[in-house]
């Protein structure tokens, strides 16, 4: 691991700071520090007490619960823009409630929850922040438990592939699937031949090119009307 101080004139790390006046931007900036991280590092782990939050820079961390045999199952894939470890900040007696596992090498910033929980006192905005992240990330949840509950595995793996393609209407594109194929899985709630055979329908029908990671979407549109009549 690697770990530095951010620069005092960077923009805010996320969401959460957004808005924030520059004194109280600039406070919570000096106590910060980036970290980085390889790829299959574990950043924290369950139930491990702590007092720090983690916006993410740059790269994804799997949010991951362990079973008592080693089984992980993913329980959120997190990139820039999220932050983990939020609720250690209000309930540090608690420790953290899930491993978090760099899919990719990652860059996060660490922040005192101690600090953060002075801006909140100080700062209307901050405590905006603070429920508009939450509400965003309730709206992400239910979303997923609908998906869960009402959709079959081939449909979570549409949406989740259109979900990471990047912006346009239609024609090619490309993504990496930064997952493997058990990880894949785990995220799907299948198994991982249950994937592999998902993918290996949709390459067969035209829809896609898979190489490894790569998977290469020749018609955006046709792969949004299957899954709009999968609907």
């Amino acid at each position: 691991m690697s770990e530095r101080r951010i620069q005092a004139d960077q923009p805010g790390a996320c969401g959460l700071f957004e808005g924030l006046s520059r004194p109280h931007l600039a406070r919570l900036l000096a106590a910060s520090r980036v970290e980085e991280h390889p790829a299959g590092c574990v950043l924290v782990q369950r139930g491990q007490p702590g007092r720090n939050f983690f916006p993410v820079l740059a790269g994804q961390v799997n949010l991951v619960l362990f079973s008592k045999w080693g089984q992980a199952k993913i329980v959120e894939t997190m990139g820039p823009g999220d932050s983990f470890g939020l609720p250690v900040v209000f309930l540090p007696a608690k420790g953290y409630p899930l491993s978090v596992v760099a899919v990719t090498d990652v860059r996060v910033l660490r922040v005192p929850g101690s600090e953060y929980l002075d801006v909140l006192r100080e700062s209307p905005q901050a405590c905006i922040n603070l429920f508009t992240y939450y509400s965003s990330y309730v709206h992400r949840r239910v979303h997923d438990i609908e998906d869960l509950a009402l959709e079959d595995a081939r449909h979570r793996l549409l949406r989740l592939i259109m979900s990471r393609l990047p912006p346009g209407d239609g024609g090619p594109a490309e993504i990496v699937l930064q997952e493997t194929r058990q990880e894949l899985a785990a995220r799907l709630s299948v198994s991982p031949e249950t994937v592999s055979r998902m993918l290996r329908q949709l390459t067969d029908s035209g829809v896609v090119t898979v190489r490894g990671r790569l998977l290469k979407v020749h018609d955006r549109a046709r792969l949004r009307a299957i899954l709009d009549a999968s609907s």
